[in-house]
């Protein structure tokens, strides 16, 4: 995948948006996959930019001396079985072979251990995970207009490339359905009318399948943790859902535990957590943090 270079002007409203400790990321990684709105521009300048908000809350604690302390912390409030000492890194990209994928994952914030990972997919003004596009027309092209896929798992056959399958992505070589069995209660040989991963478990599912992916790959336990801003939020109303609540049946007792936390609780367990020398660093992202939900709640 190609990446853009940042400009002189967008490096400065990214770093201005982003907390101290963590800012030097935005010139030390010249490879960093920041995400780009319909006009190609870079949006993690924005207040409202969950990828800012996602890299000083995971760039911060990384940058710290009591980081395995903090992250232990986490795991046993959340009740996983991971083991370190822990590596931390935001916006990784999982490599293509893992899932057939053509255009990579990518994950917020990934906790490697030598026991354990964990993948974190940060949310603040979503509304929702995001959708599958095989279901909606393809915006420009030869194929423009089209679409790839009915919405169920069913037979079928894509109108643009004439493969068939339930699934146009599992046509494509992508494997998600491969582990969807493993970390969700669906079983693959059955249709589903509409297809469970048509709306915004699509996303869930992908950092779910990928974190199992891992698991498998390095013989290690995995585990999923939805991170949010609480308060009036879209995604602090999701996750107390009757929806949400059925995401969490369907994982229960499978492969990749999933979790849910909100920045503020994981900060709070921070500033317990850390050194006595570290924790004016983490009061202050505190405050750092607090104030962009003030700003961006109006």
């Amino acid at each position: 995948m190609a990446i853009a270079p940042l400009r002189p002007d967008e490096i400065e409203q990214i770093e201005c948006n982003i907390f101290w400790k963590a800012r030097p990321i935005v010139r030390e990684r010249i490879d960093f996959p920041w995400h780009r709105d319909a006009k190609k521009s870079p949006t993690a300048g924005r207040v409202e930019s969950s990828q800012a908000l996602a890299i000083e809350f995971f760039g911060t604690v990384s940058a710290l001396s009591s980081k395995n302390t903090i992250l232990e912390t986490w795991i046993s409030a959340l009740r996983l079985n991971v083991k370190g000492p822990w590596k931390i890194e935001t916006e990784a990209l999982v490599p293509r072979d893992l899932l057939g994928e053509p255009r990579p994952t990518q994950i917020d914030a990934l906790a490697l251990g030598q026991g354990g990972v964990i993948v974190f997919e940060c949310k603040f003004t979503e509304q929702d995970g995001g959708g599958c596009s095989q279901p909606s027309p393809i915006g420009d092209g030869a194929h423009k207009g089209q679409v790839q896929c009915t919405g169920s798992y069913e037979h079928q056959t894509n109108p643009v490339n004439g493969r068939a399958s339930r699934c146009a992505l599992t046509a494509k070589g992508i494997r998600y359905w491969e582990h969807v069995p493993t970390v969700m209660d669906f079983d693959p040989t059955i249709e589903y009318r509409p297809c469970p991963f048509r709306g915004g478990w699509y996303q869930w599912m992908r950092n779910l399948v990928t974190a199992a992916a891992m698991s498998k790959r390095d013989q290690i336990p995995a585990a999923f943790v939805v991170v949010y801003a609480d308060g009036p939020f879209p995604m602090a109303q999701k996750v107390r859902s009757a929806d949400w609540q059925r995401l969490d049946a369907s994982v229960a007792g499978k492969a990749v535990p999933l979790r849910t936390a909100s920045y503020q609780y994981l900060l709070k367990m921070a500033l317990d957590a850390a050194t006595v020398e570290e924790r004016p660093i983490l009061a202050e992202l505190e405050t750092w943090m607090n104030d962009k939900y003030a700003e961006v709640s109006g």
